[in-house]
């Protein structure tokens, strides 16, 4: 008697078992049903979104490409007044649409930020519900594992009860072993996931960064025709005559201030040439593509040097900061890096404004060229030779303007550099390239 209830509980707890795994999964799929369903309409109406962005990206990129024609026709013409201004007018509205774009990108990453956070939650929400499902095959296999197999076959009254057991312990184990390998699976995926919305969060900042640049340009250029006009008055006679004396004073070029606005760094055009020529000599980049690019760095950075390391530094960055003031005996308190913006984090350092992390990579290579054991991100020498050897490794040591260009765009957007959004960068660095080509040609001829 007592056998025979010992097997009826047995077999109970077995129902029950299966009885509430089969409730489980039922109500497991009527939840992703559900979910499924609310997707399907999420979906549709993001993709909408999706679609009217591109739309509208695909118009402005019309427009850009043809301000681009007019701004390089212009460009080939003789230099008259009236050539000039036409060619601001149509940089102007060309940044005006470069504006626009990147705030349409700009919703774009965000929208693809919400996706893959909605991804992520997902995975986690089958991640939590295989791990459920986990727990119930252990307890099973748990509760076969509380009785002997001599216990199990004297319980039961066929032989094809015994194997049924035995069946039914073996697919329960495989299902472990199956669901175990799902958790695996799931887990992969969502570092993945992860991974990806890191990345995306990143182009975000650069893209919030592009925006920057784009309003101090603009806000450049709608003074530098009002600028032009005053100087001559809107005759011809008068704007050959300043072309004319610019070409002509080269010790005035010579002495003309070279700032690297955002570091508080200032030196005579003169003097930021040698520099940037020590920095030429040893690995090839151009010294007016190099000033070029350190000037728009720091030109739009009003916050750059003004920042404290604890409070302004991401944490990830922290320890090789320490690192790096450790190796130069200085004090990490009083070393400036750049200030926290309202996006992202601050923390670079000195006139080419490396990051410590990255500063670490090129941190030997650096020392090996300049002589200076250990080199510092804060000295100018050592600077300028850390951001020509990136611009280097990016191709800029070809010297053609393709190249240039390219490197410039890797400078700044790194993998991203060939989406259309960031050819504003390297349009300004080649324009602002060409203008300190011109003034460098005058002054060493």
């Amino acid at each position: 008697m007592e056998r025979f209830f010992k097997s009826q509980k047995r077999s109970n707890a077995g129902l029950g078992l299966f009885g509430f795994r089969r409730f489980f999964i039922a109500v497991s799929l009527m939840s992703a049903a559900i979910f499924a369903t609310y997707a399907i309409s999420t979906n549709a109406s993001v993709d909408d979104l999706k679609n009217s962005l591109q739309q509208q990206l695909d118009g402005i990129q019309a427009q850009i490409d043809q301000y681009r024609a007019e701004i390089g026709e212009a460009q080939s013409q003789t230099k008259t007044l009236k050539r000039e201004i036409q060619l601001l007018d149509a940089k102007k509205k060309e940044m005006e649409l470069q504006v626009q774009q990147t705030q349409l990108v700009l919703e774009q990453t965000k929208l693809g930020i919400d996706e893959k956070n909605s991804q992520i939650q997902g995975e986690e929400n089958k991640l939590d519900r295989e791990r459920k499902l986990l727990a119930e095959y252990v307890q099973g296999i748990y509760e076969f594992d509380q009785e002997s197999m001599i216990e199990l076959i004297f319980s039961k009254k066929r032989l094809s009860d015994v194997f049924s057991e035995m069946s039914s312990l073996e697919a329960m184990q495989k299902k472990t072993q199956e669901t175990i390998a799902q958790i695996k699976t799931i887990k992969v995926n969502l570092e993945q996931q992860k991974e990806e919305l890191s990345q995306k969060q990143e182009e975000e900042l650069q893209l919030k960064a592009l925006q920057e640049i784009q309003r101090a340009s603009l806000k450049i250029q709608q003074n530098e025709k009002s600028n032009l006009l005053t100087q001559t008055k809107g005759e011809e006679a008068a704007y050959q005559k300043m072309l004319t004396k610019a070409k002509a004073n080269a010790t005035a070029i010579k002495k003309q201030m070279y700032l690297l606005e955002g570091v508080g760094l200032s030196m005579t055009l003169e003097e930021a040439y040698n520099h940037a020529k020590f920095a030429a000599d040893r690995t090839g980049v151009r010294p007016a593509f190099l000033l070029a690019v350190l000037k728009q760095e720091s030109s739009w950075g009003t916050n750059v040097g003004t920042g404290n390391w604890k409070k302004d530094m991401h944490t990830r960055d922290q320890k090789a900061f320490l690192q790096i003031c450790d190796e130069l005996n200085l004090d990490p308190d009083q070393m400036p890096v750049s200030r926290r913006p309202s996006y992202g984090w601050g923390g670079a350092m000195g006139p080419a404004q490396f990051l410590p992390s990255t500063w670490l990579s090129y941190k030997n290579e650096v020392g090996r060229l300049t002589g200076h054991n250990p080199p510092s991100p804060w000295n100018i020498d050592d600077a300028f030779t850390a951001a020509a050897l990136k611009l280097a490794n990016a191709g800029a040591n070809q010297k053609t303007e393709a190249a240039e260009w390219k490197a410039s765009m890797v400078y700044f957007a790194g993998s991203n550099w060939g989406k259309a959004v960031y050819s504003f960068y390297g349009d300004s660095v080649m324009d602002l390239a060409a203008l300190i080509q011109g003034q460098l040609d005058i002054m060493l001829a």
